[in-house]
């Protein structure tokens, strides 16, 4: 059963590789490398405490360490994908602290792969794991694409030749001696580079699905009926986990001057046991370096952590929304990155998101010389507006703060090219006479929407950009087109829908 863990395991660290893109982060790097540092400190240093004091042995202590202060990429980031867009500031944070973590995780298997624990083991151990890595990196950058032109960008070709690197660079971990799962991890980076992975990933979805029924049915079957010290073990390991860690991440955030909902969210992504800590405790089991209560400890904390994880991460407003009011952060908070006018606007319009369609607003409202601000939380398109020198507020729609830096009781307008319904649902529930103007995914959404106030609701399916390009440029002008658009808007949707059920 340890061996279908280790091969689910491995199989789940793979497509983690191929989603991995190395160039996205560099936006969030610093404040991610910097917290990841500093939770990675703080929690190791209250492991060594808590072992010491629960008189564990020395690499009992380690296999403690690792499993609280590291974090599960596969399943945080996985939680965070279905929640939110990974674009989004937590989102990339999540992803930055993921790898930071995975990073000295792999270092750890590279070292415990070596045939004896001696120095010069450990640096032909590491020069080993290093090499795949690099090589990985190599073949990212120089031979992907050209694969990827030979196979004519077939799905089920760059599948074959996925697996195939996948089958290559664990046969180099057999020669090499070393963790299978660092093989698993380095083939995932070589075939990573966009737009290759996106065809790989849809092609392996339902292998994924099948290795991550193997790789959780073979964690249940793990447990055993703890005893007086597997408890104890497990309940301070599971404090350090969902608790400290998560703690220490927020407070990190905040101090680096990232708003209070993003470093919640942020540390919500981390409070589950790394499956590079399961399978680092794997092995040191099998080679009688620990005993059978800590590593019963190990299983039962990340099976509880990630129960515990998918609440955490499907609640995460309603638990930032109770705890944010009765913490020490505001003392800490610095002034977040923004680009605001000096002085109090009135009749002007707010543009939440600066995409495709974003962009295409602004440029309108500039041609109509109409003044705006732009709302975004993604870290790239607040380094572009930056550059071209418009306003705009690095904030979270959802936190009522980034609305009073917007003045949004004095606009005109509030545009949503954002079409996530908990966003949509904030701004019809501020406290504005601003028209609206939503974005939504479906029709029967849509016509929710008008019915609670909103004047249009852009429907990518029946709307094209530039008809609401022409709907902003007519409520700018004439105040009874908003009327008329929205009667429109409600004719279209129900239209629609007699014509899907007809």
């Amino acid at each position: 059963m340890i061996n279908f863990t280790q091969i689910g395991v491995s199989f789940l660290v793979f497509i983690f590789g191929v989603k991995m893109d190395p160039e996205r982060l560099k936006t969030v790097a610093g404040d991610g490398l910097k917290t990841a540092a500093l939770q990675i400190t703080t929690i190791s240093s209250l492991a060594l405490i808590t072992s010491y004091i629960l008189g564990l042995s020395g690499f009992e202590t380690l296999i403690f360490t690792l499993t609280t202060a590291l974090s599960s990429t596969l399943v945080g980031l996985n939680l965070l994908e279905k929640e939110v867009d990974l674009k989004l500031a937590h989102g990339r944070l999540a992803e930055s602290l993921h790898l930071s973590q995975d990073i000295v995780a792999i270092i750890f298997l590279i070292i415990l792969g070596a045939s004896t624990y001696t120095l010069e083991a450990i640096t032909i151990s590491l020069a080993h794991g290093f090499t795949l890595l690099i090589a990985a990196l190599i073949f990212r950058h120089y031979i992907i694409d050209i694969l990827a032109q030979l196979t004519e960008n077939s799905r089920e070709l760059l599948m074959l030749v996925s697996l195939t690197v996948l089958i290559g660079f664990l046969s180099l971990t057999e020669y090499f001696q070393i963790s299978l799962s660092i093989g698993s991890f380095a083939a995932g980076l070589a075939v990573s580079k966009y737009p290759h992975n996106m065809e790989i990933l849809d092609t392996t979805g339902s292998l994924k699905d099948f290795f991550s029924a193997i790789f959780f049915v073979s964690l249940g079957a793990l447990l055993t009926i703890p005893n007086t010290q597997t408890l104890i073990l497990s309940t301070a390991m599971l404090t350090l986990t969902i608790i400290a860690k998560p703690f220490a991440v927020i407070t990190s955030l905040v101090t680096l001057g990232q708003n209070k909902r993003t470093a919640y969210l942020t540390g919500f992504s981390i409070d589950q046991v790394s499956e590079f800590a399961l399978i680092i405790t794997i092995q040191a089991y099998l080679s009688n370096l620990i005993g059978e209560p800590i590593f019963q400890a190990v299983i039962i904390t990340a099976t509880l952590s990630m129960i515990i994880s998918s609440y955490t991460a499907k609640h995460g407003d309603k638990i930032y929304n109770l705890l944010s009011k009765h913490d020490h952060l505001n003392t800490l908070t610095k002034k977040p990155r923004q680009n605001l006018p000096k002085h109090k606007q009135k009749n002007h319009v707010i543009v939440i998101g600066y995409d495709t369609q974003g962009k295409r607003i602004t440029k309108t409202l500039q041609q109509e010389q109409t003044d705006y601000i732009v709302i975004d939380n993604n870290p790239e398109k607040i380094t572009e507006l930056k550059e071209k020198n418009q306003k705009y507020i690095f904030g979270d729609i959802m936190d009522e703060e980034t609305w009073q830096k917007a003045d949004y009781k004095n606009a005109k307008l509030i545009i949503s090219t954002v079409p996530i319904q908990k966003t949509s649902k904030k701004i019809l529930s501020l406290d504005t006479e601003a028209d609206k103007i939503l974005r939504s995914k479906t029709i029967p959404q849509a016509k929710k929407l008008l019915k609670q106030g909103a004047i249009y609701v852009n429907i990518p399916e029946i709307l094209s950009s530039e008809l609401l390009l022409d709907h902003i440029e007519g409520i700018m002008k004439n105040k009874q087109y908003k009327e008329e658009i929205r009667r429109k808007n409600m004719l279209e949707v129900r239209r629609y829908i007699q014509n899907q059920e007809g």
